[in-house]
């Protein structure tokens, strides 16, 4: 065998004291003998031992440390969630409502329309809140119309309370028209109750509208406005086309009943030779009215014009040359009593044109049925209204006599 090498000295290679003397203390004592390793392990840890932080010590830090950040990060965050609660509960009811506020929910709105709506009206702070409000409580689905109830800064829950409790019934509006206005009187009634109407819808709803006894060609609706008490639907107050027809149909209604349409064959004779039309009736009604002023009064006019008509003689109405004047004064000069117009029944014999009214019921009646007697002359007697009758030109002047000096007229 080849000799070996001489290996390296252990102890010569990292200056070591060679263990001579240890061999007996460790005999002596029972230690274990200690190899080179160990005292180099020895001496490395001693270095070391002055070199680093403890491991330990480092990691219990840094734990405190995060610790403490997401303890605030979770203050930070109830923080915020407890001012948005008192945002949204302020916006939610925001104290003391204000003053009323009228609302429409138009027809076809959204949830989302309505809280915009209720948001510009002031009536709620807040649009957004207000749609997720219903999200969670529930609610939705308002019906259109008007509410009454709603104040300004509302609270949420009040206003759904409103809403779900549905609009206010529709409000009808009570529209008189008293017997004996003229067409043009009507009209402005028409226009002054009814403000959503304009002057250009009404003449226009009046002059499409043909009643089954207006004559061909007229355009008139004088005599064919019923006078009556009408409820308007609130629908309907700014639909004057809707509004006429209702006027005429409550004169087709009260004419049909009292036989208005069969006028020809109710007074057949009455007049001379001449035969009374339907229209020519209404004509007759409309002078009742204008000049009859006690209910037992209006078939005895009736009955003096339908005489006058059959004689021939001018009526002498002096309603009717007001009618032309188109002015309610109560005393005619002479140069107004002498307007030439068809209206002027002073000059003219015969009707006039139109009717220079609407007659009532009562007016129609006697105009269909007039009282018997051979009366072609009629004076205001007393000052409740009633007339005195005759045949006699030279009684009825001394009535006239009588009157005034009794102060009548």
């Amino acid at each position: 065998m080849p000799d070996q090498p001489d290996q390296p000295d252990p102890y010569d290679l990292f200056g070591l004291d060679r263990p001579d003397d240890g061999a007996a203390e460790v005999a002596e004592t029972g230690d274990q003998p200690r190899t080179v390793d160990a005292a180099y392990q020895d001496d490395h840890d001693a270095d070391h031992d002055h070199d680093y932080v403890p491991v330990r010590g480092a990691a219990s830090g840094g734990r405190r440390r995060w610790g403490l950040v997401a303890l605030g990060l979770v203050a930070v965050v109830v923080l915020i969630l407890g001012v948005g609660a008192v945002w949204v509960k302020g916006q939610v009811d925001p104290g003391d409502p204000g003053e009323p506020v009228a609302f429409t929910v138009p027809s076809g709105s959204t949830t989302s329309d309505i809280a915009t709506l209720l948001a510009e009206k002031g009536i709620i702070t807040n649009a957004t809140v207000f749609e997720w409000y219903l999200k969670v409580k529930g609610g939705g689905n308002f019906q259109a119309g008007d509410y009454e109830g709603l104040h300004k800064r509302s609270a949420m829950g009040d206003v759904v309370d409103v809403l779900e409790g549905g609009p206010v019934p529709p409000k009808d509006v009570t529209f008189l028209v008293r017997e004996g206005l003229w067409e043009s009187e009507t009209r402005q009634l028409i226009l002054d109750t009814f403000p959503g109407m304009t002057p250009d819808a009404l003449d226009a709803a009046l002059a499409s509208t043909h009643p089954a006894l207006q004559p061909a060609g007229s355009t008139s609706l004088e005599g064919f406005l019923f006078p009556a008490t009408y409820e308007v639907p609130e629908a309907q107050l700014a639909d004057p086309q809707a509004l006429v027809a209702q006027m005429v149909g409550a004169f087709d209604r009260v004419s049909t009943q009292a036989g208005l349409p069969d006028a020809s064959a109710k007074l057949q004779g009455v007049a001379g030779k001449r035969t009374i039309t339907p229209y020519e009736a209404l004509v007759v009604a409309s002078l009742v009215e204008a000049e009859a002023k006690v209910p037992e009064d209006r078939p005895k006019i009736a009955r003096v014009i339908y005489n006058r008509l059959a004689q021939g003689m001018t009526l002498g109405i002096d309603a009717t040359v007001l009618y032309a004047l188109q002015e309610r004064t109560g005393t005619l000069t002479e140069s107004q009593l002498k307007t030439n117009s068809p209206y002027n029944t002073r000059q003219k014999t015969g009707l006039p044109p139109t009717p220079i009214n609407s007659p009532g019921q009562a007016s129609i009646e006697a105009a269909l049925n007039p009282a018997p007697g051979d009366w072609l002359y009629y004076v205001l007697t007393d000052t409740d209204g009633h007339h005195y009758f005759t045949d006699s030109y030279s009684d009825f002047q001394r009535a006239v006599r009588d009157a005034q000096a009794r102060g009548v007229f």
